[in-house]
């Protein structure tokens, strides 16, 4: 249940169906630097044109402003090989933008002891 609530309240911080600005896709690039941003990391890999870009781009700024607002990452303790977290905690990932396959990276900081 608690997911579903997390689920509601993302929505109603950013709603998908908003017309964000950053779904204007036929406004796009808007400047010489996004041009370029889009040729060195589309067309000039092989990849298609900025036509077959735009096509392919998702509308999803409503996930760009819910990663801002929830964060990209999470520092929890480990004492002697187990999360520190209280009794009724848990970690969950929460993909705003998908589904899609994806990376998730761990990484552990100290010393063994």
């Amino acid at each position: 249940r608690l997911l579903d609530d997390v689920r509601d309240f993302a929505r109603r911080l950013a709603p998908p169906e908003h017309p964000y600005k950053h779904n204007d896709l036929h406004l796009r690039p808007a400047t010489d630097d996004d041009y370029a941003r889009i040729d060195r990391n589309w067309m000039s890999q092989g990849k298609g044109t900025l036509e077959e870009f735009m096509a392919q781009e998702p509308i999803n700024a409503h996930a760009h402003l819910l990663a801002m607002l929830f964060g990209a990452s999470e520092t929890v303790p480990v004492a002697e090989g187990r999360l520190v977290i209280g009794q009724w905690q848990s970690i969950i990932l929460v993909d705003f933008d998908g589904p899609r396959d994806r990376t998730v990276g761990v990484q552990l900081v100290g010393r063994r002891m």
